[in-house]
């Protein structure tokens, strides 16, 4: 009965025992096979890894500004700030100080040589729509159309109507080697081969299922050594017991 279990158990794991040793044996020489060298970042790994993809950059159209946004993070001039502001729908440079505005709140951020820093930030009692300037003004554009000039205090004020020389700052999707660069600034290059085949190993690459997998697989593994000791040494023992039981007659 025991021969026949084992037999039912080693045929049933064998082949992710053979993934496992594949995966373990290539990770013992990361440097060998380049792994921590090789990175990943294709669609699939990305919404895998739950990165950002570069359908998620966007960055300011028709200007040589070097300011680019990913969901909620701001980056300029190879500097990233975490804003916290989901759904941000404009961005205005002027200076080193850096404009922020979604639907209902707007930030003003300071750029140093080192780093960039909110310094103040306000919500504002009406829908943005988007954000621009005229000349030297900062101009801020309503759901309604209606048009509010803002100072770096973010004290706003309503412009009368009619203002043709609104310039809106459009945020737009950059081409493939733009939105590289921005990701590169956020996430690095991609997956690392050596975190890739970590997971692949540990089963995290395929999800918590087959994570379950590999730890059942793990426990048949270790009755499986047990089994095959057990039944290989078997023989010996009983010629042991029965030659010391002859000599002893």
């Amino acid at each position: 009965m025991l021969k026949k279990l084992h037999k039912i158990i080693g045929i049933s794991v064998c082949l992710i025992v053979i993934h496992l040793s594949i995966t373990g044996a290539v990770l013992m020489y990361p440097s060998t096979f380049k792994l921590q060298d090789t990175y990943f970042s294709n669609s699939y790994i990305y919404n895998l890894y739950d990165m950002y993809k570069p359908s998620d950059v966007r960055v300011l159209e028709g200007l040589d500004e070097d300011v680019g946004v990913i969901k909620s993070k701001i980056i300029i001039s190879d500097m990233v700030l975490e804003t916290n502001t989901t759904d941000i729908v404009g961005v205005l440079k002027i200076d080193n100080f850096i404009f922020v505005l979604n639907k209902k709140k707007i930030l003003l951020i300071e750029e140093s040589d080192y780093e960039l820093e909110i310094i103040k930030e306000k919500n504002i009692p009406f829908i943005a729509k988007s954000i621009g300037r005229s000349e030297n003004e900062v101009l801020i554009q309503a759901a309604d159309e209606n048009i509010y000039a803002i100072k770096t205090n973010l004290d706003f004020s309503l412009l009368r109507e009619g203002n043709n020389n609104y310039k809106e700052n459009v945020l737009a999707a950059p081409d493939e080697q733009i939105a590289s660069y921005y990701l590169l600034q956020v996430q690095g290059p991609g997956v690392q081969a050596l975190r890739l085949f970590a997971d692949l190993h540990n089963g995290r690459f395929f999800g918590p299922f087959v994570m379950f997998i590999f730890f059942i697989t793990s426990m048949l593994i270790v009755f499986l050594s047990l089994s095959g000791s057990y039944m290989a040494m078997r023989p010996s023992i009983k010629r042991y017991f029965y030659n010391l039981k002859k000599k002893n007659r």
